[in-house]
């Protein structure tokens, strides 16, 4: 008996590229994520440097990114610009080891972000025009544990590779910037022979028109503006603080690469394990208590940081992100989706990815600041109070979106009169 691809209408093959290029994408921020701060502090950059170089990098893709999205649209293709992007991330991480200064740093380092940002967006894409609107976050969910299978497997080869020791030179960590181009050229290569719908497919199913009639009688645009508050607090005291761990492993509590590649591979694997189940748990309770989990999980993560004694200490702590980004990664976007109407969605989960980039950018600026005034200890406890502050919001101030939930317990009827009054 012939068991058919996880994908309608493409084959065996064409999956297995697909899933090849998304393993590829995802793996390159284990070389990425762990390894590029230590890198940017061993040639003599400051911690105010290094997080201001990111920051920028971030808000470029305010600007570049729409642009590039207009682009695929316009041509309607993802594999040449698939193609353009990953030479481009080849090339900008390819140029570190011969870059000086935080000029030449910021303009490799908002190259190759731009770079792999599209990168690793246009799988979801892909993959919703493949399967349809009804299977395409399950289908999504299948492909997008490859790429972190390929993150933790790189994370600890790359942790294992390189000198144990903790004091990292720029020599000891330079191999790092010569293995991510070549997996940037292998995105590239793959990148000719994925599958690349012209136009989203429609499940046969769940017609177009009873879509668009029930997402804009159940969408509630409302909500919104509280929810993406919230979200900007928390967003801003984890990525605030997440930037900035790989210094406080190497510096503080003096973490070889082999501890460091474990620290982060630990935070994917939860991530993972959280991640498939949390879909179904709130399309049964709602959205409301997951996220609230994360909400209040997030300022206890943050002040286990800071009494780490011991890298193995502050690895136990990480494996929390399975909670905070296997949960919010997922179900932030399911909100903003639940909420908003069918024709806006795009706009909306725009507004969502804007305010990540902004509170992430400010919050990686005023860490550099506090870490160079005060030290790694402040910082954490400065971003726990940011994350506390999101906590309150998203306990008083936020609704549920789950439209069936909704309107069970009354607040499609109460959040009604708001929305027809904007």
């Amino acid at each position: 008996m012939r068991v058919s691809a996880p994908l309608p209408g493409i084959s065996w093959v064409q999956c297995l590229l697909l899933g090849a290029a998304m393993c590829l994408i995802t793996s390159s921020f284990g070389l990425v994520q762990p390894y590029s701060a230590p890198y940017l502090r061993a040639t003599g950059l400051s911690k105010w440097d290094i997080n201001l170089i990111s920051g920028l990098a971030l808000l470029s893709g305010m600007v570049f990114q729409p642009l590039i999205g207009k682009l695929s649209d316009k041509i309607d293709a993802r594999r040449p610009v698939m193609f353009l992007t990953g030479i481009l991330a080849a090339g900008a991480y390819g140029l570190f080891p011969y870059a000086n200064g935080a000029v030449q740093f910021f303009l490799l380092t908002m190259i190759g972000l731009n770079g792999f940002h599209y990168l690793n967006t246009v799988g979801g894409v892909l993959i919703g025009r493949i399967a349809g609107p009804t299977t395409g976050g399950a289908a999504y969910a299948k492909f997008r544990v490859f790429g972190s299978i390929g993150y933790v497997i790189v994370a600890k080869l790359s942790g294992w590779l390189l000198p144990h020791h903790a004091s990292l030179s720029r020599n000891d960590l330079a191999p790092i910037f010569v293995t991510l181009p070549l997996f940037c050229s292998a995105i590239v290569f793959i990148s000719w022979w994925i599958p690349d719908p012209k136009k989203a497919i429609r499940h046969p199913s769940q017609p177009t028109d009873n879509i668009a009639t029930t997402a804009k009688s159940t969408a509630m645009p409302s909500l919104i503006p509280m929810f993406l508050t919230a979200y900007a607090f928390y967003q801003g005291a984890l990525y605030g603080v997440s930037a900035n761990l790989p210094l406080y492993l190497t510096e503080s509590l003096k973490a070889t690469p082999n501890e460091l590649g474990t620290f982060f591979a630990i935070g994917v694997v939860a991530e993972v394990c959280i991640m498939l189940l949390v879909g179904r748990y709130t399309d049964k309770y709602g959205r409301r208590p997951a996220l609230i989990v994360a909400f209040c999980l997030l300022p206890l993560r943050l002040v286990g940081y800071s009494l780490a004694p011991n890298p193995m200490w502050a690895t136990v702590v990480q494996s929390l992100h399975g909670l905070n980004f296997g949960i919010m990664g997922a179900i932030s976007i399911a909100y903003i989706n639940d909420c908003a109407e069918d024709h806006k969605r795009g706009t909306e989960q725009a507004r969502l990815g804007v305010t990540a980039c902004v509170s992430t950018a400010l919050s990686q600026w005023l860490s550099g600041w506090l870490l160079e005034k005060f030290g790694f200890q402040i910082m954490f406890a400065f971003m726990g109070c940011v994350a506390a502050i999101g906590t309150v919001l998203m306990l008083v101030a936020v609704d549920e979106s789950h439209p069936l939930l909704r309107q069970n317990k009354g607040f499609l009827k109460r959040h009604k009169k708001s929305s027809d009054a904007q």
